[in-house]
C-alpha cells in the first residue's frame, strides 16, 4: 500500500492537470477578454452554456487520453471533495464566531450585572457608615 502522500500528490497532480488541460484547451475557442473572466457565469454569457458544456467534455476527453480512462472523473472528486471540505470548515468556523459573540454577550451580561450589585453594596454600606455616625454624634 503507497503512503498517504502518494495518494494525495496524485489526486493534486489530477487537479491541476484537469485545470492546466482546460485553459490549454479554451485558449484556442476564447478571444482573449474571456480568458480574463473571473468567473464561468461570464463565460456561459459569452458563449452560451452549450459551448461552456463543450469545451469542458473537450478538457475532459483530453485528460483521459492522456492520463487514463477516468482520471478526468477521479480529478473532479478531489475538487468536489476539496470544496465540500472547505464549506464544512466555513461553517463549522462561522457557528464558532457565532458561539464566541454569544459568550461574550453573557459575560459582558454577568460584568454589567457584577458592576451593579458592587454600586448598590457601595451605596448600602455608605449609608449604614452615614447611620452609624449620626447614631454616635446623637
Amino acid at each position: 500500500m503507497r503512503p498517504s502522500f502518494f495518494i494525495k500528490g496524485r489526486q493534486v497532480f489530477y487537479t491541476l492537470a484537469l485545470s492546466f488541460s482546460i485553459l490549454i484547451s479554451s485558449l484556442g475557442a476564447m478571444p482573449i477578454d474571456a480568458i480574463a473572466a473571473p468567473n464561468q457565469p461570464q463565460l456561459m454569457a459569452l458563449f452560451g452554456s452549450n459551448r461552456a458544456e463543450q469545451l469542458d467534455d473537450m478538457a475532459k476527453t483530453d485528460i483521459d487520453k492522456t492520463f487514463g480512462s477516468g482520471t478526468s472523473k477521479q480529478a473532479e472528486g478531489v475538487v468536489k471533495q476539496a470544496q465540500g471540505k472547505a464549506q464544512r470548515d466555513i461553517q463549522k468556523t462561522g457557528s464558532s464566531l457565532k458561539e464566541a459573540q454569544g459568550k461574550a454577550k453573557q459575560d459582558i451580561g454577568r460584568t454589567q450585572s457584577a458592576v451593579g450589585d458592587l454600586e448598590n453594596s457601595a451605596e448600602s454600606a455608605a449609608e449604614d457608615a452615614k447611620d452609624t455616625v449620626k447614631g454616635l454624634f446623637n
